[in-house]
C-alpha cells in the first residue's frame, strides 16, 4: 500500500501501537538544534544518558541513532514523539526552511509580507 506524501506524519512513519503509546506517555523533552531535534527521555533517572538526535528530512522525522530505530521495523518512539507534537515538528520544519534559504544567500523574515 502506498502512503500519500500529504498523509499525517504518523501514517508515513507507520509505528507499532506499542511505540505510539510510549511516544505519548513517556516524559520527553525537546531541544531544537541545527541538525534536527534533540529528544531527551526524562522518564529515566539519568535523562542525559537517554537523548538522541532526530533528524528531519522532507518535513518528517527521518532518523534516530537509538538502538530501536537501527534494529526494528518502523519508526522509534523518539521519531514518533516528534511527529505527534505538532509545535515541535513545525518548529523543526521552519528551522530547516530558514537554513535552506540562508544557504542560498537569502534572508528569512519572521513576519513575511501578506500576499
Amino acid at each position: 500500500m502506498s502512503i500519500s506524501p500529504s498523509a499525517h506524519p504518523i501514517e508515513r512513519l507507520d509505528p507499532t501501537q506499542r511505540t505510539l503509546r510510549r511516544a505519548q506517555y513517556e516524559a520527553f523533552e525537546f531541544e531544537l538544534v541545527a541538525q534536527g531535534v534533540l529528544v531527551r527521555n526524562a522518564s529515566h533517572a539519568n535523562p542525559e544518558d537517554h537523548e538522541y538526535l532526530v533528524t528531519i528530512e522532507d518535513g518528517l522525522p527521518h532518523s534516530c541513532p537509538c538502538p530501536a530505530d537501527e534494529h526494528h521495523q518502523g519508526a522509534c518512539k523518539h521519531r514518533v514523539a516528534v511527529a505527534i507534537r505538532t509545535p515541535v515538528l513545525e518548529a523543526a520544519r521552519n528551522a530547516q526552511r530558514i537554513r535552506k534559504l540562508e544557504d542560498c544567500g537569502l534572508q528569512a523574515t519572521a513576519n513575511p509580507p501578506a500576499p
